[in-house]
């Protein structure tokens, strides 16, 4: 703990001037060690997720959309991609590709995931004024923490009235970030996050209706954070402030809550960058204790054809996957029968389980069919502090095995090692660049040093 960040910035009754004042100066200090370690990281993770995700023919459907609304090449590239494009453009367009495999990072307290919609954001910014490294990484550290911050506030209460927090309180992070890079001052800093809320948007209707928009979430929230900060550091727009706080504000529109005055806060004593978690397997989060707890039953030498039934116990946040389909690749990384089918049978959790070829599968349609998810008091009580489940396997022999996971694998307490990051990060940097290529890239990514960022790669 030092005095760069000890406690949330939502322990107060005025979070927004708060948030807006630590961003302010956050773009002028040097990144404390362990801080600037936890950006890199999650930057390297945001980067690969983006790799892997820009050749994929919904990202591809997007380009070529974008470059039909406006065939003029702009300036700014695309990581992994082709051709140049203007600032809002290229934001969204990485955006779309990093959230396209459920591989991009996120953050449990607040049920978000921050790193596809503040990275492209900054990164675009970043190209276009010709920054270093370093300041890349201070703009993560600062979009991480305002979009962490009003998630944990407006989580669960945001999900129950529809909302999806990677939209409505990521555009606000997007916008700190940007704000960063571009030097804004407090006053201009909070300007910005006022613009940036009145883009505030995102509903989980495709949970029950179907359809794959919500891969398009992160950028809708990105291209208006960098709108937002590019306006307020014109002054071309005034945007209200203590937005986050004020009535009719972030908190009471997205959340319902009013009366903020601090101690509604989640208690936090790390910066969120360092709270946050990366992903081992490319589905929805609230899976994974689930899968790791499969994972675990396997050592006790059954296999799939043995197994009667799966029975997974998981906390009410987790509900609405529940009893998901599996007929496309967006709705079977939400499912819980079809990752734990997977889990179960094949041993792992990757991207070829989601492929039409394995959807196919009788045997995985099968065990899928056999999965049954409740929801359990117990893991109620530890969520979201930890993210628990248990997972019961019960045999044609009758015999039933168990185990309990009470933190996935990838939380800030269970961190992947750098090696498992290293190997997630070459295997989806090798879709767009050579091995060598890829294996440069990740050591340039880990070096906290001052290079520029017009030395990171694209086609």
């Amino acid at each position: 703990m030092t005095t760069f960040f000890d406690k949330t910035l939502m322990a107060s009754p005025t979070p927004t001037r708060e948030l807006a004042a630590w961003c302010a100066r956050v773009g002028r200090e040097t990144l404390p060690e362990p801080v600037a370690l936890a950006a890199a990281r999650h930057t390297l993770d945001t980067l690969a997720a983006c790799a892997a995700g820009m050749y994929r023919p919904l990202v591809q459907a997007a380009i070529a959309l974008e470059r039909r609304i406006d065939p003029n090449e702009g300036s700014i590239p695309l990581f992994g991609g082709r051709q140049r494009w203007t600032l809002p453009e290229a934001a969204g367009l990485m955006a779309t590709a990093c959230h396209a495999l459920e591989m991009d990072d996120g953050n449990r307290e607040g049920s978000i995931h921050p790193g596809t919609v503040v990275i492209p954001a900054a990164l675009a910014l970043a190209w276009d004024r010709d920054m270093d490294y370093p300041a890349l990484l201070k703009a993560v550290v600062a979009g991480y923490e305002v979009a962490v911050s009003v998630a944990e506030a407006l989580h669960p209460h945001a999900s129950r009235r529809g909302f999806q927090t990677t939209p409505t309180a990521g555009v606000l992070g997007a916008a700190a970030a940007c704000g960063t890079i571009l030097a804004l001052d407090a006053q201009r800093m909070e300007s910005a996050l006022g613009l940036a809320a009145s883009a505030s948007s995102g509903i989980f209707a495709y949970l029950s209706g179907g359809g794959n928009v919500k891969k398009f979430h992160p950028a809708h929230a990105a291209r208006e954070g960098l709108r937002a900060a590019l306006m307020a550091e014109d002054g071309l727009a005034q945007g209200p402030m203590g937005i986050i706080e004020t009535s009719s504000g972030i908190l009471q529109a997205i959340g319902g809550i009013t009366g903020w005055d601090g101690s509604q806060a989640r208690p936090r004593v790390q910066t969120a960058v360092e709270r946050s978690y990366l992903k081992p397997y490319p589905c929805c989060r609230h899976i994974h204790p689930a899968i790791d707890a499969a994972l675990a039953l396997r050592q006790d030498n059954w296999n799939a054809q043995q197994i009667a039934a799966i029975e997974v116990e998981t906390y009410g946040a987790a509900m609405p996957h529940a009893k998901l389909p599996w007929h496309g690749l967006e709705i079977a990384q939400l499912s819980f029968p079809w990752v734990m089918s997977l889990a179960c049978a094949d041993g792992g959790v990757t991207l070829a389980g989601f492929s039409e070829a394995s959807r196919q599968r009788a045997d995985l349609n099968a065990l899928a069919n056999r999965v049954h998810v409740s929801r359990s008091e117990d893991c109620d009580a530890l969520y979201p502090q930890y993210g628990p489940a248990k997972v019961t396997i019960e045999l044609t022999t009758g015999e039933r095995l168990s185990t309990f996971v009470d933190d996935p694998l990838g939380s800030a307490d269970l961190p992947l090692s750098d090696a498992m990051l290293d190997q997630k990060a070459q295997e989806a940097f090798e879709t767009v660049f050579s091995a060598e290529r890829a294996r440069g890239l990740i050591q340039r990514l880990r070096t906290l040093d001052n290079w520029p960022l017009s030395a990171l790669p694209h086609n």
